[in-house]
């Protein structure tokens, strides 16, 4: 395809031209043909990504040969119509028919959302191989079902000193013997991002190495470095069996040698290494991360920050197992929650070898067995529910338990409570509310893990902790939350806001009516001043024919204001706000809202209760106790809203 043809094809694929400009070369891909005669591209470097079989064909793979042909950083995008016959139920999918070119050069391949377009090997070999020195952008993609058997990372591998961002993408049901996602080695830079690492597994080469235990079914890094921010990594596996044993080290992550990881804002669920039902000897550890070091004098580290780890498993450390050779590698843990973990070895939360470890300010309790085992180097503020088989956590600010008489951190279930990933909140109650710090172990902390929004430290009217500044242990920040509300003018009355839960399951339902044009005005207060790059908005896919867009939007200091039209009525929609920053950290941040004239009692249907409670408030003047009955918005309750919320009864949210 012409690269003049791209800049046509902006507005449908929803690509900033002003973000993208830079790319020398951007290239469109327009089909989801793979097996092709004659696939490749017909003269790479000429300036178009064209097939052999001509007819303005650019499949994945010529789009490939065409960046690596052309030096310099190149742009792949993705503009398929609907009508391609890899489309189905809103998803485009690319299945290989042989592995891809490897990427030399350096690239940004962006898709149009990791719901949208997904990338299949078939469970048959890797998808993604990257040789380049440069840099290669990976996001808004599915990577899926790759297959290094006999190698490493059946998603992603980096095999040479390149970085490799992958941002906003999904890495489900990939293999290989180690690293089933990501295989990171050498000097090379792994950063990823508001991604999901899922269903990943390592599973070792049994034909080669009979005593190899897999490593990483999510990530592995050798020696590399590796940054996770705002990320899940759920129900990925490390895992070999041989005879009644099982093998397997950092079902989620395994750092080794001298790798260094850094972990933030992030969720580990589900994952686990070295255990198996039915296998009765267990070997390896770090359901969640295994961190290693290879020999003496290594300069590995790990960090780990506002981050939850719960419900993963191992043959030791059911979350993290951490050793080094004569103090290996330095792992710091702050701010961090881990709970629900289990192994049938010993440090359900944490267990550690020769390595150094130094945790601050974080929760690890009600995990299987002890939560923690071995010696810690403790800097305050934690709250440890047993520590039973360790040794340091006695610093004045600790909270401690043992098996005996354990502390209970009283949390609720691993959950959406706002940001990007899941945590486990505090409940009322919680002896680690107001007793920790926002000084971490690698910098002052100014949010809690749901980021941009949801501020570190809010003082409540618990004792803080001696030297602590009132924000609470573990990653979540009780009190802390962005105010959204729908806000409209009820004539002379004034103005009245219907509040907007973030998350829960208490839907705010904007019941007065939108006007002729379906207006809406959706306000988010953030704890401080912060700057949008763009806002959107998604009409509910469960009602046929729903429609919303975003008229305008403005940013006030700490005051985002979004504008909707065109909003029709019954159906539940998302308000995205891109990009938001508050100087230090991005996020993106969603409203739900549902939409639905006349459901004053905010039960999500108009029934004849509706009617009735709005015919008990005829006459009164408009209050915050009663301007949801107002809806018609003039400033008066009367039958004309009676008769108008008596017309929709029956009316529901899909």
């Amino acid at each position: 395809m012409l690269f003049a043809a791209a800049f046509t094809l902006w507005a449908a694929t929803g690509i900033d031209v002003t973000q993208q400009a830079a790319f020398p070369v951007i290239i469109v891909v327009n089909t989801t043909f793979d097996a092709i005669s004659g696939a490749d591209d017909a003269f790479p470097g000429d300036g178009q990504c064209e097939t052999a079989v001509g007819n303005g064909v650019c499949t994945l793979r010529a789009a490939i040969e065409e960046a690596n042909a052309h030096a310099g950083g190149d742009g792949i995008f993705f503009s398929i119509p609907a009508t391609d016959p890899g489309y189905s139920n809103g998803i485009w999918t690319i299945n290989l028919s042989k592995a891809l070119p490897d990427i030399s050069d350096s690239v940004n391949i962006s898709g149009p959302g990791a719901d949208k377009l997904t990338i299949s090997a078939g469970g048959v070999f890797r998808v993604f191989n990257v040789t380049s020195t440069g840099t290669v952008s990976l996001s808004r993609l599915t990577i899926a079902n790759g297959n290094a058997a006999g190698s490493n990372g059946g998603g992603i591998q980096n095999v040479n000193t390149g970085t490799i961002n992958v941002t906003a993408c999904t890495l489900s049901g990939n293999a290989s013997d180690n690293g089933g996602g990501i295989y990171n080695v050498t000097a090379g830079t792994v950063n990823v991002s508001n991604s999901t690492l899922s269903g990943n597994s390592a599973h070792g080469n049994s034909a080669n190495n009979p005593g190899e235990q897999p490593g990483g079914g999510g990530i592995y890094n050798s020696s590399g470095t590796v940054a996770v921010t705002d990320s899940t990594l759920i129900n990925n596996r490390a895992l070999r069996t041989s005879g009644s044993q099982a093998f397997g080290e950092g079902g989620g992550i395994f750092n080794d040698a001298n790798g260094k990881l850094q972990v933030v804002s992030s969720t580990f669920s589900g994952n686990s290494a070295g255990v198996a039902p039915n296998f009765t000897v267990s070997s390896g550890g770090g359901g969640g991360i295994a961190n290693f070091s290879g020999s003496f004098g290594n300069t590995g580290a790990m960090n780990v920050t506002n981050s939850t780890f719960s419900g993963n498993s191992s043959a030791g450390g059911g979350a993290i197992f951490t050793n080094g050779n004569f103090g290996g590698p330095t792992a710091n843990i702050t701010n961090s929650t881990i709970s629900g973990n289990s192994t049938p070895g010993r440090g359900g939360g944490i267990a550690k070898g020769d390595s150094d470890v130094f945790v601050k300010n974080s929760i690890i309790a009600n995990n299987s067995a002890d939560d923690v085992f071995g010696a810690f180097s403790s800097q305050g503020f934690n709250l440890i529910g047993k520590t039973d088989g360790s040794t340091g956590f006695t610093a004045a600010t600790d909270l401690t338990g043992t098996s005996a008489a354990p502390l209970n951190p009283k949390l609720g279930l691993l959950k959406y409570n706002g940001g990007p990933t899941d945590t486990m909140a505090l409940l009322s109650g919680s002896p680690a509310i107001d007793k920790g710090t926002s000084a971490g172990l690698t910098g002052t902390l100014t949010t809690d893990q749901r980021g941009v929004g949801y501020k570190r430290t809010i003082n409540k009217s618990v004792a803080n902790a001696t030297g602590g500044d009132g924000t609470d242990i573990g990653a979540f920040e009780l009190g802390a939350q962005i105010k959204a509300v729908s806000s409209k003018t009820h004539g002379s009355a004034g103005t009245f806001s219907v509040n907007l839960p973030l998350f829960g399951p208490k839907l705010g339902v904007e019941c007065r009516k939108g006007g002729t044009s379906g207006v809406f005005t959706v306000i988010l207060t953030f704890p401080g001043a912060v700057t949008v790059s763009d806002a959107a908005v998604t009409p509910d896919p469960a009602k046929s024919g729903s429609t919303a867009s975003v008229s305008s939007f403005s940013v006030s200091g700490s005051k985002v204001t979004v504008n909707l039209a065109g909003v029709s009525q019954a159906q539940t929609i998302t308000v995205h706000l891109l990009g938001v920053s508050d100087g230090t950290n991005t996020n993106d941040v969603n409203v739900p809202m549902g939409v639905l004239l006349g459901d004053t009692d905010n039960n999500r249907s108009v029934t004849s209760n509706d009617v009735s409670l709005t015919q008990s408030k005829v006459g009164q003047a408009i209050s915050t106790s009663d301007f949801r009955e107002d809806v018609n918005l003039d400033g008066f309750i009367n039958s004309t809203d009676v008769n108008l919320v008596q017309s929709k009864v029956g009316t529901k949210l899909p």
